[in-house]
């Protein structure tokens, strides 16, 4: 068949030792017989079969995760919710507007289908305002995580020609930081208006007394430098004596 075919092909690639995985061995009968999973546990050229196979309509039935269904092109004729819930890494929730919109969407293949069919399992009551906000809500924001790195910035340097600051001013990531800037200019107006209107009873005195403050523990900390010269402290280190040691953001004692 040409299923078998396409896979042996494909695992032709891979060690004796890996032909043996379990995952390998399960995979084939399932798949001649239509049926497919798709999921991040798998091998990446499991994977990649197995588009290939769902995208030649090879593959009638596939169980698989958001990660296909989001990341991937791939239009089926229905799509079919088993739960509405998923973990997040931290809890169980309800899936995300953004989320259901994405996966429903696939269901329908342009230029066969003159409609895409949504199934979804209840098993669990859901609260009304939660369904409406899972069909009618708003998609998620898109939020770019682009950033440079100085393996990236060497990487450009050598291509010649190319400007890094340039890239940086045509990416999806400087885009989105300029539209907040009328936001944070009004946010600063306001913080320096607030800042304007601020009258603190005896500020002078105040002033003063911060300024007393500082010069005392500047004044401290010349003094422990001098106290702390080997020269000056050697002396009191003996045995039986009681040492406290302080670090930064940490403080600790022994004996």
């Amino acid at each position: 068949e040409l299923v078998e075919q396409v896979y042996n092909n494909a695992m032709d690639s891979l060690s004796e030792e890996d032909r043996k995985l379990p995952q390998i061995e399960a995979m084939l009968p399932m798949l001649k017989r239509g049926v497919g999973i798709h999921h991040g546990g798998l091998l990446p050229i499991l994977k990649e079969v197995i588009e290939i196979l769902f995208q030649e309509s090879l593959i009638k039935c596939l169980f698989a995760t958001e990660t296909f269904s989001i990341g991937i092109n791939m239009p089926a004729k229905t799509v079919v919710f088993t739960s509405c819930r998923k973990y997040d890494g931290k809890a169980f929730r309800w899936v995300s507007s953004g989320e259901y919109i994405q996966m429903s969407g696939r269901a329908g293949r342009r230029g066969k289908d003159d409609r895409g069919v949504v199934i979804q399992m209840l098993e669990e009551k859901m609260d009304p305002e939660v369904s409406k906000n899972l069909v009618y809500g708003k998609p998620d924001p898109l939020v770019s995580s682009y950033h440079v790195s100085h393996n990236m910035l060497l990487n450009m340097l050598r291509v010649e020609g190319t400007d890094p600051e340039f890239i940086l001013r045509s990416s999806f990531f400087q885009f989105q930081q300029e539209q907040k800037v009328p936001e944070l200019e009004t946010q600063a107006a306001d913080v320096e208006a607030e800042h304007a209107a601020l009258e603190i009873p005896g500020e002078p005195e105040l002033s003063e007394y911060y300024m007393l403050c500082r010069q005392l523990e500047r004044t401290r900390a010349e003094m422990m430098a001098v106290v702390r010269q080997p020269q000056h402290c050697l002396s009191f280190l003996q045995p039986g004596r009681v040492v406290r040691i302080k670090e930064p953001e940490v403080e600790g004692g022994g004996g």
